[in-house]
């Protein structure tokens, strides 16, 4: 089999290919080194993932996750997935080049990707040039989940959020204030937990005052990490990935529109697009290691 992984802050999707072109998929938490530990990593890796794949048959793994565009970081959980996938020859690389490939495959574009995070790049149809950093959400990653978290999370404890609004609020933070910025300052995991605040929006995107905060956000995202690149790299449009995009397209493809920018593709998640890529490749790297297939 060949492993392909994309992982967030928040999930990690594995996809498992063998010679015969079936998939095996599975769901874990997310493997971000910035916010896991390498304890962590593995205990996620021997809990979540070890009952539903037989890791000796695992030839090659293709990993693409946030967190990992860090040497330092990327090492460590390197050095966990090699003694998880013992017999693997592991790829690590950033969830930006992974949503490159889904997006784009061996063609050049602009991409970017909206989750929990936001991040940008332009990809030449092998590698990646991210003009724009990402700087997490305290100093960046305007349009993503953690930001519209913020500004949700903001109005509602200040009494900005329009009344009719905050009953529907309150569930996903039930917490004192005090309670609320020890979580939000101290606590791991702090964008995770923004994040999720963010799925407030789903189904009110139509509410003027959750259209006005996503059309400011994407608007911010725009202007700070998609318009540096210049009209030459947009004139091929933007490749989008992502949940937070996904489900706010309306008002995402509304302030694109007002900043001249086409998006030309929008995708919930990468796998899809990974698995289309590398499912031509089985074959021919499985015969490099004298794989024989067999039923799982």
């Amino acid at each position: 089999m060949i492993g392909i992984a994309d992982s967030g802050s928040t999930k990690t999707e594995w996809c498992f290919l063998n010679e015969a072109g079936e998939e095996k998929r599975v769901v874990t938490g997310g493997l971000n080194p910035f916010q896991a530990s390498r304890q962590q990593i593995r205990d996620c890796l021997e809990k979540d993932l070890y009952p539903f794949v037989n890791t000796e048959k695992v030839r090659y793994l293709y990993f693409y996750g946030s967190g990992c565009a860090n040497p330092e970081k990327k090492l460590g959980l390197s050095l966990e997935l090699d003694d998880f996938f013992r017999h693997a020859d592991i790829s690590v690389e950033s969830d930006l080049l992974g949503a490159a490939i889904a997006l784009c495959g061996n063609r050049p574009g602009l991409v970017a990707i909206l989750g929990t995070g936001a991040a940008t790049c332009w990809f030449d149809g092998e590698k990646i040039e991210q003009k724009v950093p990402s700087l997490g959400y305290v100093l960046g990653d305007e349009g993503s989940g953690a930001r519209i978290g913020i500004r949700f999370l903001s109005d509602y404890l200040r009494g900005g959020m329009p009344a009719e609004l905050r009953t529907g609020f309150k569930p996903l933070c039930p917490l004192p204030l005090h309670d609320i910025i020890d979580r939000v300052y101290h606590e791991p995991n702090a964008g995770r937990f923004l994040g999720e605040l963010a799925t407030f929006a789903s189904g009110r995107y139509r509410n003027s005052y959750v259209h006005e905060v996503l059309l400011d956000e994407f608007g911010n995202f725009f202007q700070k990490q998609v318009l540096p690149y210049g009209k030459e790299a947009l004139r091929g449009g933007l490749h989008v990935l992502g949940s937070t995009a996904f489900y706010g397209q309306e008002p995402l493809k509304e302030a694109a529109k007002q900043h001249g920018i086409e998006i030309r593709k929008l995708i919930k998640s990468p796998m899809d697009g990974l698995a289309a890529h590398f499912k031509p490749q089985v074959d021919k790297l499985l015969r490099k290691t004298g794989f024989e297939s067999d039923e799982d």
